[in-house]
């Protein structure tokens, strides 16, 4: 079976199914996006693949072309990464902080 027929497997998502298979394809710039007849070789359903693609396309991970092709933007992946690890960190950091004030305050009043 070729790689781009592989199943998904049950611990990767949706999103990483579609960008590693236009990664595999080579679908990197607009000079080698692929058709979304090629995607329907990922393995899952209409539903799932369409509904994926309209969230990387949302983030602007996946962009169509004006021929309707798509490919994979590594740059604005890696905005997206930074963007999601500052807001998690922030979520750890807030509970941290708090913490600290409180056991300050319990101390010190």
């Amino acid at each position: 079976m070729s790689e781009s027929k592989k199943r998904v497997s049950g611990r990767q998502t949706a999103g990483q199914a579609v960008i590693q298979f236009l990664k595999q394809n080579g679908a990197l710039d607009e000079e080698h996006a692929i058709g979304y007849d090629q995607l329907k070789d990922i393995k899952l359903t209409t539903q799932v693949l369409a509904y994926t693609i309209a969230n990387l396309m949302q983030e602007n991970v996946v962009i169509r072309t004006e021929d309707d092709r798509y490919y994979f933007s590594e740059a604005n992946w890696a905005k997206l990464e930074r963007k999601v690890l500052g807001s998690y960190s922030f979520l750890f950091i807030i509970p941290l902080l708090g913490a600290l004030l409180f056991w300050l305050l319990s101390k010190y009043i």
